[in-house]
């Protein structure tokens, strides 16, 4: 068995079907897999369905809690515990692994590779999909075979990293590499730092193996009014964890991927229901990440946020809160037109389409009676 794939699942009964099944086309074939699907005590019919694949193929695991851990990262040492494979993967269920993705991986992978990863394409519900803003750099549009973190610091801003790595489990129990379990998000942040910083040797392939499912229309999902606080915290404290392990030259880039992270939630329209005080706690966090940043590297990857990036630099919090606002609605009006435009195409097609034409004529020839 060369690969075990580690599912950390809860509530995803509505999901979890279509990310099983596009495990078990993978073109390794199912004898090269093993699954193990670690349930945090879920309250929907995840559990049902989970158990009817592990009874029906032998290669399945399902493991599950009986109370809630409330994050994902006791869930996927657990898996990980569980594991026979020579390579671990970790896998969101929500989401969709391309069918040749392992094969790709694995013709990939070389000897000295402590892991190898690929690229993810973003979908959402009606369909569209796009391309994370991480992946858009020319320098990630190429193949790179064994190398180390020294050598390409620039995938230090990779922000969506664990879930597109084949990793040697080998490596990963050596280096002591664990998940943070008290962490509600940003434990898979210090789990890629580690891998990163530890791995003497990794490749990267530009295809698209993996299929990010986005549960809300555009690029990101609204969070309530305390989970906005309490991300920003999290953050902040996994940036704390994991900035030591970076040297002077690849931390400069780990800071855009935490700044994106951290950009991302200011600019969710939740921020802005904030009161002025906890908008102004969030900024005063944010400046323990934005101090002595790299101005070039700034202008390579958040070009667009640079204004709020030095408001908050120069401690400018009420400004910056300001400009995040007028960029919060830029971005609201992008995201409107893009879906007018999208219906007006849609409506185009519909007219050109068989189905159209018929109606069309039985409506004429009820005219005509």
């Amino acid at each position: 068995m060369k690969i075990s794939v580690i599912l950390p699942v809860y509530n995803v009964g509505e999901y979890i079907e279509a990310c099983l099944e596009s495990l078990l086309h993978q073109t390794v074939g199912q004898e090269n897999l093993e699954i193990i699907i670690v349930d945090d005590c879920s309250t929907d019919d995840t559990q049902q369905r989970a158990e009817r694949y592990r009874d029906q193929f032998d290669h399945f695991i399902y493991y599950r809690y009986p109370e809630n851990n409330g994050s994902p990262g006791k869930p996927r040492n657990k898996g990980v515990s569980l594991s026979h494979g020579e390579f671990i993967h970790f896998m969101d269920p929500d989401d969709i692994l391309e069918h040749h993705a392992y094969g790709l991986l694995l013709d990939h992978m070389q000897p000295e590779d402590d892991f190898v990863m690929g690229t993810m394409q973003s979908f959402n519900e009606d369909g569209s999909t796009f391309q994370h803003t991480t992946f858009k750099q020319h320098k990630l549009k190429k193949q790179y075979t064994s190398v180390s973190l020294a050598e390409v610091p620039f995938f230090a801003q990779v922000k969506i990293g664990v879930v597109l790595k084949l990793i040697r489990k080998a490596f990963y129990e050596k280096k002591r590499i664990q998940f943070t379990e008290d962490l509600r998000n940003g434990e898979d942040k210090i789990v890629d730092t580690l891998l990163y910083t530890r791995a003497d040797a990794f490749s990267y392939i530009s295809e698209v193996i993996y299929h990010y499912r986005n549960r809300e229309v555009g690029e990101n999902k609204s969070l309530t009014h305390q989970a906005v606080i309490d991300a920003i915290r999290n953050d902040v404290f996994a940036y704390e964890l994991c900035a030591p392990h970076y040297d002077a030259e690849t931390l400069p880039f780990f800071k855009m991927n935490a700044l994106r992270s951290l950009l991302w939630k200011v600019l969710d329209p939740e921020f802005e229901l904030l009161t002025e005080s906890e908008q102004l706690q969030c900024m005063e966090g944010i400046h323990k990440v934005v101090s002595e940043y790299d101005a070039q590297v700034l202008d390579l990857y958040l070009n667009n946020e640079k204004p709020i990036v030095n408001l908050i630099h120069h401690k400018a919090y009420a400004l910056a809160i300001e400009y995040a606002a007028l960029l919060r609605q830029r971005r609201e009006s992008y995201y409107r037109g893009t879906y007018l435009v999208r219906m007006k195409n849609e409506q185009q097609q519909f007219k050109h389409s068989k189905s159209y034409q018929l109606s069309r004529m039985m409506q004429k020839l009820h005219l005509l009676k």
